[in-house]
């Protein structure tokens, strides 16, 4: 069905609130007037000259070591996030994205079990929120929609939400949750701060999904190579002691029936694979290009 996100106001939610009932739940939530950032400054120039040498920028983001002094500062409820124990933080955990309007990304959601605080600073973005209960086709073995440019969300088939950030309007998107992302104006700028929980969540289908690939990269380190382009021993920020957490409880019989089920998905990608193709190179086009 489709789902009506909650909106709180940043002066009225305390930091106890906000695990207990979105962090810890593992639910959507958009934060208003969350204004920890100097527009005067940080403009697309400023961007471009201080973040978008990177290669990643065509995967549509840049990757930074935190940043907290000038015009970007950090929330104090995500340094409090960041803090914490039962989180893990990689060396780089701050993103920033720039598009121009009309940017699409393919529906997906992030891999290494990431959960992210996405603050927009510039602009509006229209996004698509799909529950990890009522995922999209999955494109074997990586963490994308295998959908066709004519794709629409059923409500009968999946739950979602649909919604709009504007300015000052902190989004939490938790671990795989997919998200489809539309950039409405000239120029859309946000921060994004990503970071994976110690432990697993298997009470959604790609939450399951997630423990028996783990399992399987860490078990047949040929489908490294093969599928994923990330570096596995840096899982999570946290690197092999993430993944025997992840992959403790799931035994051979489990990681190969998800060996099949990834391949079973072949068919569909062939079917869809110009479509597929077409969505991705939307994607990377455009990213930290502001005319």
């Amino acid at each position: 069905m489709k789902l009506e996100i909650e909106k709180r106001d940043l002066s009225s939610l305390s930091y106890t609130e906000f695990v207990n009932s979105y962090l810890i739940p593992e639910k959507p939530l958009i934060i208003q007037n969350v204004f920890t950032f100097d527009t005067t400054v940080l403009t697309p120039e400023y961007i471009l000259e201080h973040f978008s040498n990177e290669s990643k920028r065509e995967a549509g983001w840049f990757d930074s070591d935190l940043v907290d002094s000038g015009p970007i500062r950090i929330p104090e409820l995500v340094k409090k996030v960041l803090s914490r124990d039962d989180m893990s933080v990689r060396q780089s955990p701050m993103r920033l994205f720039m598009q121009p309007g009309g940017h699409v990304t393919l529906p997906h959601y992030d891999g290494n079990s990431l959960h992210g605080l996405n603050l927009q600073v510039l602009g509006t973005k229209h996004w698509i929120l799909t529950s990890p209960n009522t995922p999209l086709p999955n494109i074997p073995f990586m963490f994308a929609g295998s959908v066709g440019k004519n794709f629409t969300y059923d409500p009968h088939k999946y739950d979602f939400y649909e919604f709009d950030t504007e300015v000052g309007d902190l989004l939490l998107v938790p671990r795989y949750w997919y998200h489809e992302v539309h950039s409405i104006d000239p120029v859309n700028l946000n921060l994004n701060w990503v970071f994976t929980p110690k432990t697993p969540n298997q009470n959604s289908i790609l939450g399951r999904r997630e423990v028996e690939i783990v399992k399987l990269r860490k078990s047949m380190p040929l489908v490294n190579k093969a599928f994923f382009p990330d570096k596995f021993s840096e899982y999570g920020g946290q690197g092999k002691q993430l993944i025997d957490t992840y992959s403790e409880n799931v035994g051979t019989l489990r990681m190969f029936t998800r060996l099949l089920k990834e391949l079973s998905g072949y068919p569909r990608l062939l079917f869809l694979a110009s479509q597929i193709k077409a969505r991705a190179n939307e994607f990377s086009k455009n990213n930290f290009n502001v005319k």
